[in-house]
């Protein structure tokens, strides 16, 4: 989604109210508390589970868990650190107490409305767009499977426009 020119430059407070990286309070907000639990948290990995898929070379590639932090900090690249108090607040899954450093970004609404993984980022600067279009423009995943009977023998039909299509 697009902003507004009046939103494009906005403080660690204005971000806040959009995205987040912390558990909800489980007895202020159990929807909330319970679609993070379910959808939002990786691992554990890192210390907690070394044999996670996402570890390579001792280290989670994708970089958690975060460090804790006070404050939403936007650096001079415009990358933003969202705010990951260390509360009391974690869940416990397998032998880990995951906590907000396991969070991943996300936005409440969006959250419980499609009730499913969204990583929520915010992006403000133009090489941070620049990574963005880097996936629209890859491409589709794809793979044709075809099965059937060859009753004719060694005859091969070259169906044309099916392979022109195929291939765009």
């Amino acid at each position: 989604m697009w902003l507004h020119a009046s939103n494009k430059y906005p403080t660690p407070e204005d971000i806040d109210k959009i995205i987040t990286a912390e558990m909800p309070s489980k007895e202020d907000d159990p929807e909330a508390f319970n679609a993070v639990k379910q959808f939002m948290l990786h691992g554990p990995c890192g210390p907690a589970n070394i044999n996670a898929p996402c570890m390579l070379n001792g280290l989670c590639n994708r970089n958690l868990p975060k460090n804790f932090c006070a404050q939403t900090i936007i650096d001079r690249d415009g990358f933003p650190t969202y705010r990951r108090r260390d509360d009391v607040r974690h869940v416990k899954k397998g032998d880990a107490n995951l906590d907000n450093r396991y969070v991943v970004p996300y936005n409440r609404n969006l959250l419980l409305a499609f009730q499913s993984h969204l990583n929520v980022e915010w992006c403000n600067k133009s090489r941070a767009i620049k990574y963005l279009f880097k996936y629209l423009h890859k491409g589709p995943d794809r793979a044709a499977v075809l099965i059937e009977e060859n009753v004719s023998g060694n005859t091969t039909t070259v169906d044309e426009i099916k392979t022109f299509l195929d291939c765009r």
